[in-house]
């Protein structure tokens, strides 16, 4: 298949570096998607890309992939091994990697996690893709959390970012109005209500905070309950994205 797509042009490939840093990211409003699993969900939600760029030694899955993008009028590249490793982010740089315009955000759905200064792109990635897995409408990404764009999040989310609404950048204290009187529930690593008065409610909205300072003071003033997890055992605090997770599955149950 290589032999019949254009080769990948060098200002393409430098634009494409270039979305590795957040400024030009929100300049452009494009990001980067890596891999096959990404990249078939971008595909199976009718994201229509920028750019797709095969790489001249990909599998199989990756070029079944770009035939099917090609077959949607994208505009599909092939590149070498070095280049490839020069857009991509991963230190093993994948088959196949997709350039995208922005997700738009909808308004907030029954079921939302709020993130509190969640730094860690891994746990953010993660949290995200948990969520959309347990059936939640939608994850908030509050003020000190990783850019949602950040191709480290982008790996860890697995490719859910084409599942689930995604509101970035925000003020909780502004989005608490926009909750229309939910319980607002903060995990809290002590203190808090067992897990299991999740069942009682429908809709809700989660506060979760850093494992390494939980929440502020003030987005855990407007919790109307907290919940913890119990276990403990000398072990001060469960990593976000894990509680997190206990946290939905209880939810869901």
């Amino acid at each position: 298949m290589n032999d019949n797509l254009p080769r990948c042009p060098h200002n393409l490939r430098n634009a494409i570096r270039e979305l590795q840093r957040s400024s030009f990211r929100e300049q452009s409003r494009q990001f980067v998607a890596e891999g096959p699993h990404a990249c078939g969900d971008l595909l199976t939600a009718g994201v229509m890309p920028i750019a797709v760029i095969l790489r001249d030694e990909a599998r199989d899955e990756s070029r079944v992939l770009a035939e099917q993008f090609l077959d949607r009028g994208a505009e599909v590249y092939a590149t070498g091994g070095k280049d490839m490793g020069l857009m991509a982010d991963a230190t093993a740089p994948q088959d196949i990697l997709v350039v995208a315009p922005f997700f738009a955000e909808g308004p907030l759905g029954s079921r939302v996690v709020v993130l509190d200064a969640v730094a860690d792109p891994g746990n953010v990635g993660t949290i995200i893709r948990t969520a959309a897995w347990f059936g939640c409408t939608d994850v908030v990404l509050g003020e000190g959390c990783a850019d949602l764009y950040n191709s480290k999040v982008v790996r860890s989310t697995a490719g859910a970012l084409a599942r689930i609404n995604v509101v970035r950048k925000q003020a909780i204290r502004n989005v608490v109005p926009l909750l229309n009187q939910r319980p607002i529930i903060a995990a809290v690593a002590r203190g808090g209500s067992p897990p299991n008065i999740l069942h009682e409610y429908e809709e809700w909205a989660m506060l979760i905070g850093s494992e390494a300072h939980g929440l502020h003071d003030d987005v855990r003033g407007f919790a109307t309950h907290s919940i913890t997890i119990p276990g403990g055992h000398g072990v001060e605090s469960l990593n976000a994205a894990v509680a997190t997770s206990i946290l939905l599955y209880e939810a869901r149950r």
